[in-house]
């Protein structure tokens, strides 16, 4: 799939975490490491046009790969379903003194009243979802659902 210029506001985050690139790609990448601080049930092929679908308890969520690069940047987009479309997500991983810095941009989100939610959800879900990768990187403590 072909990342295209897309619309609409943007969601950009940054995090330094105190582990190695590639512990940090892999948290991102894999189906243990995603368990681990994102959601309760991950399926994922790692290839371009690989599809990933993600559970978290009652959510659900389909995705594709559109680029990866070991341990430096994923690209993969993130189906909102019929009510909103694709939107597509950046993850950099940039080594930084003792750990990596996390640069994620998600793109594609529409500037209608009718996205507003949905862009205030990503929002916010990103901000917790980033403090639950550092704390699993960076001391192993896995997510809890309640």
């Amino acid at each position: 799939m072909e990342v295209t210029n897309q619309t609409g506001r943007t969601v950009e985050r940054e995090m330094f975490i105190a582990a190695a690139p590639e512990r940090v790609f892999q948290a991102f990448t894999t189906r243990e490491g995603l368990e681990a601080w994102f959601g309760t049930r991950v399926e994922i092929d790692l290839r371009p046009g690989g599809v990933f679908n993600m559970w978290w308890q009652e959510e659900y969520v389909v995705g594709e790969i559109v680029r990866f690069d070991r341990p430096r940047q994923l690209i993969f987009t993130w189906d909102d379903g019929p009510q909103y479309g694709v939107t597509t997500c950046t993850v950099d991983f940039i080594p930084e003194s003792d750990g990596t810095l996390v640069r994620l941009c998600h793109t594609g989100f529409g500037d209608s009243e009718n996205w507003d939610a949905l862009y205030d959800g990503i929002i916010g879900g990103w901000v917790a979802e980033l403090a639950n990768l550092k704390r699993w990187a960076e001391t192993g403590i896995r997510k809890t659902w309640a």
